[in-house]
């Protein structure tokens, strides 16, 4: 077909193309196009190449290809959609908060109908157990040293069948408390 499967950026893009006529050849031309990062290019058969989406919505992506056989030939687009791979525009690194209180994190993407999920590993220093979610963030972490510790919430964004992981990390300062002695 003119129109195969949308990919995700950052994948490969592999389109085998056929002909009912015997002993056609395919070659084919890219233009370079706005919110894809690869240049234009030309080949042969099957392109099979990476795209990269560097916009936060579907990029349509044109190969021109031009099928020749007995003499003659014949130009057909082939339409590839590229779906942007979702990421965080809210801050991967908040301000810092003091322990025993609420660290509240809403996360936010350009992408149009973002899902998004994370999870806390138990981390050494903090005395809450692993934790998991959807969306935003709301939990008191509790640091039981008296240094600063830093949390890291793996959030997994997915938008459209595409998905990407990204890392939040929060400092978690310790609350002062009186160690002398009279």
């Amino acid at each position: 077909g003119l129109t195969p499967p949308a990919i995700c950026s950052n994948t490969n893009f592999s389109y085998n193309p056929s002909s009912a006529t015997a002993g056609t050849t395919f070659a084919w031309s890219r233009a370079a196009v706005a919110g894809i990062s690869n240049p234009a290019a030309t080949g042969f058969n099957n392109p099979n190449e990476i795209l990269i989406n560097t916009a936060a919505t579907a990029v349509s992506v044109i190969y021109v290809y031009t099928l020749t056989a007995n003499g003659c030939s014949n130009t057909q687009n082939v339409t590839v959609v590229v779906r942007p791979r979702p990421t965080l525009t809210s801050s991967l690194t908040p301000p810092a908060i003091c322990s025993h209180t609420f660290f509240n994190y809403t996360p936010t993407s350009g992408t149009p109908g973002t899902f998004f999920s994370w999870s806390r590993a138990v981390v050494a220093g903090i005395s809450n157990p692993p934790g998991s979610g959807n969306g935003s963030i709301h939990e008191s972490l509790i640091n039981t040293t008296p240094n600063p510790v830093n949390v890291t919430y793996v959030y997994t964004l997915t938008a459209a069948g595409c998905s990407n992981t990204q890392n939040v990390v929060v400092t978690v300062n310790p609350r002062p408390t009186l160690t002398s002695t009279t």
